[in-house]
């Protein structure tokens, strides 16, 4: 249908010569464009709002005083952490009244480069959830670690005519920022475009915000502490409160939300694990937290609709009024956000809980570069080792349970006669690996560990932000290799050694980042893999695996260990492990 027979349609229905398609009566709208609530009908034809006024319609449906609000946005999220696909996802979020999800496939990119963001842009356009995409400024995030690709201004630019294309994801690279002409390309080519720059600034001081802000980068999601939250707010960018699976900022940030900045604040989960999903959801969750935090409801669910429809440009989207699109869902409890019909372009698309066009069983095909991506190059036990020499102790990265700061330890340690390293259970020393796994390279960085807990045996995973390369923990070789080893014959995933045997393993045969799996097997999966590995921690609440995905992260202080070596992230230098301590 044209633009003019569509406005013809719209000015016969509202002068009574025909009928809308739906009229839903008696429902308690959640307006997010004045911050009230007012009683009402919803008049909807061709998938838009067009009034209040009861009308006679085609069909008929009575709301029974019921809530009706947008569709919920989370405005940053890394699909790939969820480990299931988007079509998963879809029938996942859907039906909890989550409608849109800004996505940044950087952790796939980080693999497969171009194929694993086109891939993501496939899946979303078989999906009824609306995924948008964020390109990835930083592939790789640092220079301190070999990804899978290296994404210039150029490769990114062809994106930006896909209809799913929003902007330039999260800029985290501050040194390319700085100093290189091709982020500045990647920068200016997003403002030409008309679209929206991501920030991620967790190690950004004052000068550095001001930087930021010039260059129209008008996000940031690494806020911890609410001055670093009152910064970003006075330079005009908006701010995303966070809460994850492994970094929640609500509760520290909420207290500065007010009526004088609400409109530059949004809600997103960014990095939000299956289990999570499963038992809480996801950014509705965040919604609910907020409230039973004490912030108003319907500013709670202001800040995760209309803001991130107005910050990424999504006109007509965002709220529930004549004009805007006719995504929204219905509910009961106003402090308890529980979407129990869910409408998408005016249709009933779930009904308490269950989708009713499922998407889980759509087969993308997955690109052969996405598919097989474990490539590392043979190896032996002599190239996993941390070699002391004469020196009698180590830097070594501490852990920090429930955190995923990990500082610099210094402790003397145990060696063989070989002057190598030799974890040491008792005084919880265990040995950390990386190794290479896009292209062969041999690049293996060994490293101490500090208060893992890790008693007995190996764990490793593909799934290491942000290069992903394969990374084992282990207190003796012949475990870690073994570990190791079933990530290669497996694509990639997660795994528990001990004694010579894999106890149990997850496949993450998407990239080694993702399942096709749904979301009930993997939480089996899991149930098993957190079991396994729980007979070997001290600390039985302590998630081993999250800690590992982000200790090969050197954009998190303070240090960490990549493909490369131990890397000081405050200084931003490759260090020697080896040191001595004068008893």
């Amino acid at each position: 249908m044209g633009n003019m027979e569509q406005l013809k349609r719209i000015r016969d229905i509202q002068t009574g010569k025909i009928k809308p398609e739906l009229c839903i009566e008696n429902v308690k709208i959640i307006n997010t464009l004045t911050r009230e609530i007012h009683e009402g009908n919803l008049v909807i034809d061709g998938g838009k709002i067009l009034g209040f006024d009861k009308a006679e319609a085609e069909s008929t449906i009575n709301g029974k005083g019921r809530y009706v609000a947008p569709l919920l946005t989370d405005a940053h999220i890394h699909i790939e952490s969820t480990m299931v696909t988007p079509m998963v996802l879809n029938d996942i979020f859907l039906p909890r009244g989550i409608g849109k999800i800004i996505a940044d496939p950087h952790e796939i990119a980080n693999v497969c480069g171009k194929t694993g963001i086109q891939y993501i842009l496939d899946c979303a356009e078989q999906c009824d959830l609306d995924i948008q995409v964020m390109l990835p400024s930083c592939v790789p995030s640092t220079k301190f670690e070999n990804a899978g690709a290296i994404l210039k201004a150029a490769d990114l630019q062809p994106f930006y005519f896909h209809p799913k294309v929003l902007g330039l994801a999260e800029v985290m690279d501050l040194e390319a920022v700085k100093y290189e002409d091709d982020m500045l390309i990647k920068i200016s080519d997003a403002i030409e475009n008309n679209r929206v720059i991501d920030g991620h600034g967790s190690m950004l001081n004052q000068k550095d915000l001001d930087l930021f802000a010039s260059l129209h980068i008008r996000n940031d999601h690494e806020c911890g502490q609410t001055e670093d939250m009152i910064d970003r707010l006075r330079r005009g960018i908006t701010v995303f409160i966070r809460e994850g699976s492994v970094i929640k900022n609500l509760k520290e940030l909420l207290p500065v939300v007010n009526e004088k900045n609400a409109h530059q604040i949004c809600f997103c989960t960014d990095d939000r694990h299956p289990d999570d999903i499963l038992k809480e959801g996801g950014v509705d969750f965040v919604v609910n937290s907020a409230i039973q935090q004490g912030l108003d409801p319907v500013l709670a669910i202001t800040m995760a609709t209309l803001n991130p429809a107005r910050h990424y440009k999504l006109d007509n989207q965002g709220a529930i009024a004549p004009g805007y699109m006719a995504d929204f869902f219905l509910f009961s409890d106003l402090n308890h956000v529980h979407a129990e019909e869910v409408f998408k372009n005016g249709q009933l698309i779930a009904l308490n809980g269950i989708p009713l066009q499922p998407k889980t069983d759509i087969d993308v095909p997955i690109p052969e570069t996405v598919k097989f991506s474990v490539n590392c190059a043979e190896y032996q036990v002599s190239d996993i080792q941390c070699n002391m020499g004469e020196h009698n102790a180590l830097k070594m990265i501490k852990i920090i349970p429930g955190g995923v700061l990990t500082p610099m330890h210094i402790e003397t340690t145990d060696k063989n006669i070989f002057g190598q390293f030799i974890p040491n259970t008792q005084k919880d020393q265990t040995k950390l690996v990386v190794i290479e796994r896009h292209h062969q390279t041999g690049n293996i960085g060994v490293s101490a560990v500090k208060g893992f807990g890790l008693t007995s045996g190996a764990i490793a995973t593909t799934v290491s932000h942000d290069s992903h390369n394969i990374i084992a923990i282990g207190t003796n070789d012949f475990d870690i290799i073994m570990a190791v080893e079933q990530l290669r014959k497996s694509e990639g995933g997660y795994v528990v050694a001990n004694d010579g045997k894999i106890l149990a393993h997850i496949q993450l045969e998407i990239a080694g980042l993702m399942t096709k799996m749904k979301l009930e097997a993997l939480i089996e999966q899991m149930k098993d893999l957190h079991t396994k590995a729980g007979y070997f921690l001290k600390d039985k609440t302590f998630n081993p695996f999250l800690m590992l995905s982000f200790i090969s992260l050197p954009v998190i202080p303070d240090l960490k260990l990549t493909d490369i070596g131990l890397i000081d992230v405050n200084t931003q230098q490759i260090i020697d492990a080896v040191t001595d301590i004068v008893t």
